[in-house]
């Protein structure tokens, strides 16, 4: 559990909300060192002929859906069943805990470029990279709470909010959608939702990530 300190604190620490806008999301991969041969695209469907106008070479998957009692609900049995039954995590895997309001784009978005760090060949000196060797080793607590400190990174997200199609809500507005992310690591797809108590274990990939995440949601 965290810390009262922590959780007084970082409710005082909100950012403006990133929209579900793949050039939004690029603008700020972009400014905190995704590589220009990789780009956020939109998927228009889970129908297989829609998968099928994506780019092949899906590295990760971010989706952006609206908060509701049924989902909480779904989110609670799904939290009892994972602590009874247990599951596999890939030592490899880059999870943060969401401390920051409004934040959830921004960690999406830090989840899908963390966890392909080297596949799309982010630099180390980049923002992000300096950031993820900061806190390597560290625990998804402790990596979400130096997010908050991260001023490259909230400048970075902060400069591409205000460029979407519509308007950006304020800082600290109350919003009722939530950004995850879905990655591959060792095989199996994880959601990495930081308002979680922990990343989630979906399986094998069977080699199709994007296809899997669309079976799953």
């Amino acid at each position: 559990e965290e810390s009262l300190e922590v959780q007084a604190r970082m409710l005082r620490v909100h950012w403006v909300p990133l929209e579900s806008n793949p050039d939004i999301l690029t603008g700020f991969a972009r400014k905190v060192g995704l590589p220009s041969a990789w780009e956020f695209v939109d998927v228009l469907g889970m129908d297989p002929e829609l998968l099928a106008m994506v780019p092949p070479g899906c590295a990760a998957v971010t989706l952006l859906f609206q908060s509701s009692p049924r989902l909480q609900s779904y989110k609670e049995e799904q939290h009892k069943r994972i602590v009874k039954q247990g599951q596999v995590v890939s030592p490899e895997l880059v999870y943060l805990k969401q401390y920051v309001g409004n934040a959830c784009g921004t960690i999406a978005c830090i989840h899908c470029l963390a966890n392909n760090a080297k596949a799309v060949g982010l630099p180390d000196a980049s923002p992000l990279g300096a950031f993820l060797k900061k806190i390597s080793g560290l625990s998804p607590e402790a990596a979400g709470e130096l997010l908050a400190d991260a001023s490259e990174l909230h400048q970075a997200s902060e400069a591409s909010a205000v460029g979407g199609q519509t308007a950006a809500p304020q800082v600290g507005a109350s919003v009722d959608h939530h950004f995850v992310a879905f990655v591959e690591q060792g095989g199996d797809v994880y959601e990495l939702d930081g308002c979680k108590a922990f990343p989630v274990n979906h399986g094998p990939s069977q080699g199709d990530l994007l296809g899997a995440v669309a079976r799953i949601v």
